[in-house]
């Protein structure tokens, strides 16, 4: 289980990361709408650094990204940054910005569902069966609640806002401890994993 120390310091290490990489162009025109944009940047890649090793080279899965705001934020860096399928999952999605972006950038393995999760569980439950991956990142749903109704094999979850509803309780979670390399004040993390149910 990995652990961040509590009164370990904030690092700009994600932001550093991303930065230095040739994407970074590509993402910085979503995320520079943001209030925060380094919060969001650096949530937004806790989710990719931690669900990095179940998303091995070669082998399909499709990453839902629950909650992920008007501008897809987390699903598009997942799409510039794996080969995974991704798909962004919000009722208030702009988008003409969003298929503005992904035009204007040639993103591929990038798509949308402007609707609540539990509107469309059973529609994406009807996708081709691989791997799922999960991120609640920004969302502001109860996880425990969503997860009971996807398929879905792996999830990260972050409690930005609301811990309470973002973090499982029902739930063992595979990692969780404290990201200091979110530059937010929510910075508790979990990595999940189905089956994997607390006593």
């Amino acid at each position: 289980m990995t652990q961040h120390a509590s009164d370990e310091p904030a690092s700009g290490e994600y932001l550093d990361r991303l930065m230095r990489r040739a994407s970074f162009e590509a993402i910085w025109p979503l995320f520079a709408k943001a209030t925060h944009p380094a919060k969001e940047l650096t949530e937004s890649f806790s989710a990719l650094d931690h669900l990095r090793p179940f998303m091995p080279k070669g082998v399909p899965c499709r990453v839902i990204h629950v909650g992920d705001g008007a501008h897809a934020r987390t699903a598009a860096m997942f799409a510039l940054k794996t080969e995974a399928e991704n798909i962004s999952v919000d009722p208030l999605i702009n988008e003409p910005l969003v298929s503005a972006w992904r035009d204007r950038f040639g993103v591929r393995r990038f798509s949308w569902q402007k609707a609540s999760i539990l509107d469309v569980v059973a529609e994406l439950d009807q996708l081709p069966t691989m791997p799922v991956l999960v991120t609640f990142v920004h969302a502001h749903v109860d996880t425990d609640a969503v997860l009971s109704r996807l398929r879905w094999d792996v999830a990260y979850t972050l409690a930005c806002c609301l811990p309470g509803h973002q973090l499982s309780r029902q739930h063992t979670p595979l990692a969780s401890g404290l990201d200091a390399r979110v530059l937010s004040s929510g910075r508790e993390y979990q990595v999940l994993a189905r089956g994997a149910i607390a006593s």
